[in-house]
């Protein structure tokens, strides 16, 4: 038997790592779908949004909107193109989560609940998760 050994991550092993959950949650969790998109401007990237629905729920890992592209809509763009593609596919609701530094207020005008909050999260931040019932029709 060799020796086992603790090393930093580098950026691959991270993939690697979060695609060794992929596999394993699969047969949990086998009815998934890719809810992603960006939206490009002259070519250059300017916002992004990464989500996945599990059965019935899209939870959304991320969504950024690059600085020089922020308070163009982009976000509420990308985020409302994003619902009415899991509405469309029957999706129930979505998830995700946001810090006191980015964007709860935004969520809360698109209309996310709030369902609570870590306060503190982390030095003075606070996390807050929130919920978004989808009407189908």
């Amino acid at each position: 038997m060799t020796a086992m050994e603790i090393r930093e991550n580098l950026p691959e092993d991270n993939e690697k790592i979060h695609q060794m959950i992929r596999d394993y949650n699969v047969s949990f969790m086998s009815e998934s779908k890719d809810y992603s998109y960006h939206i490009e401007e002259d070519g250059e990237l300017a916002a992004g949004i990464v989500a996945e629905s599990v059965f019935d729920t899209v939870e959304v890992d991320f969504l950024c909107v690059k600085e020089k592209f922020r308070k163009h809509g982009y976000g509420r763009v990308l985020l409302q193109h994003m619902e009415d593609a899991a509405r469309r596919d029957g999706m129930k609701r979505i998830l995700l989560n946001t810090y006191s530094f980015q964007a709860p207020d935004f969520y809360r005008s698109m209309g996310y609940r709030e369902l609570f909050v870590v306060d503190p999260c982390f030095k003075d931040y606070r996390q807050y998760y929130f919920i978004k019932e989808l009407s189908q029709g």
